[in-house]
């Protein structure tokens, strides 16, 4: 597909690239080739062509670096891509390494802007609300003085907002921003950021490192070091706690299914119910990996379906495994280089 009508513009300290495309361009995509399946996305290396998105469509198959099929002649995305929001039509791709933000259309991945600049440093997890687009930005591991950066998708002008704590992970409920404040065994807590007065409105305190998090009725549920915290929205104060046991140490990937808690412990997968106050004895089931860094890298749930993603050697084309919840493996595909995380458009 040809790119037409492009502009080049600086604005607000962020370097952005808006394409118009006619409706004579290429016709599979104009019909929405990528509206029902999975997106994965490919982290990549230091090598600039290794970040890429794959694509499993409803009926199993498989597209690879469809970001430079559609979009040949586009800004490249960047490498170790990090991580993929929606909203609308709009799909947003980040690049830590590249600092920016690439903008598709979801359904049909033909390019809208990239968007990076000074006011991105190490960006990471993005999520959407009233209008504007908000990112975490990693600016030092060693500190808690993490940021956000803010989209404006109206013009795709940027700003930024101090937190003054670690930023990693973050989700949208009740017109308010969650973000987990941990990475790596640092921060804490989990604040809540009002976005109508860009203010921190609270800082929930765990005691315990957040790696991962979900929401489902009015309950924001973190994965920690040593806990799974229970957080009522309502009032912002942890609710409950299950202590994880020594089998289950380096427990990550939380996710929420069918009113079922998901997690992973190295190559096993754990479920547990909502209101279960233990932990499972057993597990789901296991998968085999031969990955030094790489095993169970991306991990997501969706309509009865477990999806794994393997690191393999982080320079070649790595698999990425469907599974039933009951270990029943449904499918093998091979995708790209490092996939880390899953995305279901439907």
């Amino acid at each position: 597909m040809k790119l037409k009508n492009s502009l080049f513009a600086l604005l607000a300290g962020s370097l952005f690239f808006v394409s118009c495309s006619s409706d004579d361009d290429n016709v599979s995509v104009a019909s929405g080739a990528y509206e029902n399946g999975t997106f994965v996305l490919n982290e990549g290396n230091s090598n600039p062509s290794t970040g890429t998105v794959s694509f499993i469509g409803n009926d199993g198959t498989v597209e690879q670096d469809i970001f430079t099929a559609v979009n040949p002649d586009a800004p490249a995305i960047g490498t170790y891509l990090q991580s993929m929001f929606f909203s609308d039509d709009y799909a947003f791709i980040i690049s830590g390494q590249a600092n920016k933000v690439t903008v598709v259309n979801r359904n049909t991945f033909e390019f809208v802007a990239s968007i990076g600049g000074d006011n991105f440093s190490n960006p990471r997890y993005g999520a959407v609300i009233n209008g504007k687009a908000y990112i975490t930005n990693t600016s030092n591991y060693a500190d808690p003085d993490d940021f956000l950066t803010v989209i404006d998708l109206a013009s795709f002008t940027t700003s930024t907002v101090e937190l003054n704590n670690y930023a990693e992970r973050v989700l949208t409920e009740n017109g308010k921003l969650y973000i987990a404040n941990g990475y790596y065994g640092s921060g804490t807590s989990v604040t809540v950021f009002n976005p109508a007065n860009n203010t921190v409105e609270a800082v929930i305190e765990l005691g315990d490192s957040p790696n991962s998090f979900d929401e489902e009725d009015g309950a924001l549920y973190v994965m920690g070091d040593s806990k799974i915290s229970r957080i009522n929205l309502a009032n912002n104060t942890v609710s409950g706690t299950i202590e994880l046991t020594a089998e289950m140490s380096g427990a990550k990937n939380l996710t929420i299914s069918d009113n079922f808690i998901y997690y992973t412990v190295g190559t096993s997968v754990y479920s547990l119910s909502l209101n279960s106050t233990t932990l499972p004895t057993e597990a789901l089931f296991s998968y085999e990996s031969g990955s030094q860094w790489g095993a169970m890298y991306g991990f997501n749930v969706s309509e009865g379906k477990v999806y794994i993603a393997d690191g393999g050697d982080f320079a070649s084309d790595s698999e990425i495994y469907i599974y039933g919840t009951n270990g029943t493996l449904i499918n093998t595909h091979v995708v790209g280089v490092g996939p880390n995380s899953f995305y279901f458009n439907n």
